[in-house]
């Protein structure tokens, strides 16, 4: 259940990020099977959110720990905090959902990472 009003309020926004971010890892990632993103988003301090990205699915075939790595940097790069350290939790965790994006968002968030220094990926 959701507590805090202001996650209400950014969750379209953070889920379009999610997305954003879900083309760049499965950019990067090319041959792992199809997942889907997700974080737990925290408001910390009164105002800044933090998302710790984790995968929807539970029982993955495949090593997920490097995809996080990518979605945890791609996150970073676009202003959010990965992880809880340092900070004071505001309210619960609030799971959001990668945006469903079309293949022109998709590619145009893959070329906004890479201008943004993200070329290596991994």
């Amino acid at each position: 259940m959701d507590f805090e009003p202001e996650l209400l309020f950014r969750k379209p926004a953070i889920a379009a990020d999610l997305g954003r971010t879900a083309a760049w890892c499965r950019h990067i990632h090319r041959n792992t099977p199809i997942y889907s993103l997700v974080a737990v988003a925290f408001l910390v301090d009164g105002k800044a959110i933090v998302l710790e990205p984790r995968l929807a699915e539970r029982d993955v075939e495949f090593c997920e720990a490097p995809i996080i790595r990518t979605a945890s940097i791609a996150l970073s790069s676009i202003g959010y905090a990965t992880s809880l350290a340092g900070f004071s939790k505001c309210s619960p965790g609030t799971v959001v959902f990668e945006a469903r994006l079309s293949a022109h968002e998709r590619l145009s968030a893959i070329m906004e990472f890479q201008k943004g220094g993200l070329a290596g990926g991994k």
